[in-house]
């Protein structure tokens, strides 16, 4: 029982830590993600940054330039740049996040005050240090010994020569370090919420998938000879309570198609064994009974009588355990009076047929096994002679109609015993200790009936029964005219009598 409990237990464990692994994937990816997207982020509030000051200083320039000239009218035009570019700078601090750098063309450099700390040593260059340098006009991402920084250079012209370089550049790490100190929150929060999740995740988990475990246990523990065993249902609506209902109810299925296996094969062995047992006792008394004796002329009788009843019994059980095959039945086109003219002479030959009054039928074509169609029709007879008093009236006939058609067998009998009507279908159930009944007969109808894709009906009272053998159309069976159908038969027309004939024994 520990392997049988165990296996759930396995699987428990194995659903979580999937769940589990899952889980965590999605949140590592989740927290990438949104550590690239506040770096974007923070790359894109850069470039405004680098956008707004390039604009601000194309713009500011012109006025600069020309109050630098006012004010000293006969200043070079690189000494009033500086002027210009000087009180531009004083006008516009830099922050932290940005600094405001102006290059001329001999080297000297001129910074907006309040710059980025850490690229302070960069413009000094310190220790070799130095600020990187991207295509004029071109914002770029670079490099340097501070952490990659964004930046912007465009060129200042006069007269059309270029004089100084203006550079706009913001150091990244800080939007990287802010990145990831959000991406460590998102992680710690996704790492709290992995914990909790995955706490109550196998906690339910665990809730739900224990019944697998006593599913598991009844499965092993179950056999043939103890199919009481069952499972306790869960009361939430879930698909392991499904699962454990559809498993009790698979174990009474089992258990009741055991129960009529063992009635079955019970009866089989009580029906073989007494005629086997007559006959064993009858060729016991052959051996001492002279020839010429009229005692061996009815003792073989006896037993030629036994063996059609073995016959019989084992022909019926073979058709019941063949019943589910696809080579039950071989269906052909057969033309339903020629069908009923050669039923009529195996009546002929029966005791049954004593008494069985044949209605001919409509001339219709029907895609059918003749000879399992006739033993199951031989079969209905056979049981209204069995289990009716001598001398019932019986009564066969057929009809076609839309939906296909329809072989009946009616007698004026005192009808099918209430008690068993339910069950006729089934092997060996049978009305009294009628002499010559196995109980198969009607197992077999309905079995071929049923390999027909058709169904039997039974009425049945006090006044008489009256079978109903249901055969639908298939193939080119159906007639577009099933009352006017005598042109299918072969040669287009035929000749049947219109009254019912009584077969002669």
């Amino acid at each position: 029982m520990r392997g049988a409990s165990g296996t759930p237990r396995r699987l428990r464990i194995r659903v979580l830590a999937t769940a589990v692994i899952v889980f965590t994937i999605s949140l590592a990816v989740a927290v990438f993600l949104a550590y690239e997207l506040l770096l974007q982020d923070g790359r894109r509030d850069a470039d405004v940054v680098l956008a707004r000051e390039q604009e601000r200083f194309e713009r500011s320039m012109t006025e600069l330039l020309a109050d630098a000239f006012e004010g000293s009218p006969d200043a070079s035009s690189e000494t009033a740049l500086r002027e210009a570019v000087r009180r531009y700078l004083q006008l516009n601090p830099s922050t932290d996040s940005y600094w405001t750098i102006v290059t001329f063309e001999d080297g000297r450099r001129l910074a907006a005050a309040n710059g980025p700390p850490e690229l302070e040593p960069l413009f000094h260059g310190i220790d070799g240090q130095a600020l990187p340098e991207g295509e004029l006009g071109e914002r770029e991402t670079l490099p340097s010994s501070a952490g990659d920084v964004r930046t912007v250079s465009v060129p200042v012209n006069i007269d059309g020569e270029q004089v100084a370089t203006f550079q706009v550049i913001a150091p990244l790490e800080p939007v990287r370090d802010e990145a990831i100190e959000a991406g460590l929150l998102i992680a710690a929060a996704a790492g709290l919420a992995l914990l909790v999740g995955g706490t109550l995740l196998g906690i339910t988990l665990w809730r739900s998938l224990a019944p697998l475990g006593s599913l598991a246990d009844a499965a092993r523990s179950t056999d043939l000879e103890a199919l009481e065993t069952r499972v306790d249902v869960p009361d939430a609506d879930d698909e392991v309570s499904v699962l454990a209902r559809e498993f009790n109810t698979m174990l009474e299925r089992i258990a009741a198609a055991t129960e009529q296996q063992r009635e079955f094969m019970a009866s089989v062995g009580h029906e073989l064994r007494t005629p086997i047992t007559i006959a064993r006792g009858h060729l016991e008394l052959l051996q001492t009974t002279p020839r010429d004796d009229a005692a061996y002329t009815e003792t073989v009788a006896i037993l030629d009588d036994e063996l059609r009843r073995m016959s019989r019994l084992v022909d019926d059980l073979m058709a019941i355990a063949r019943a589910d095959m696809d080579d039950f039945i071989q269906r052909r086109q057969i033309e339903l009076v020629a069908w009923f003219e050669d039923l009529e002479l195996r009546l002929a030959g029966t005791p049954a047929g004593r008494s069985v009054t044949i209605v001919p039928p409509p001339p219709v074509l029907l895609e059918a096994d003749p000879d399992r169609l006739a033993q199951a029709v031989l079969n209905v007879v056979i049981n209204a002679h069995v289990h009716t008093p001598e001398g019932t009236a019986v009564r066969l006939e057929a009809g076609a109609g839309p939906d296909g058609v329809t072989v009946s067998v009616s007698d004026d009998g005192p009808g099918i015993p209430e008690g068993i009507r339910d069950r006729i279908f089934q092997p060996f159930t049978r009305a009294g200790d009628a002499p010559g009944s196995t109980g198969l007969g009607l197992a077999v109808v309905h079995a071929v009936v049923s390999a027909h894709g058709g169904e039997v009906q039974v009425e049945s009272g006090p006044a008489g029964t009256r079978f109903d053998l249901r055969l639908p159309w298939a193939g080119q069976g159906r007639p577009e005219d099933p009352e006017m159908a005598r042109s299918q038969v072969a040669g287009g027309s035929a000749d049947v009598p219109a009254t019912p004939t009584q077969v002669e024994g």
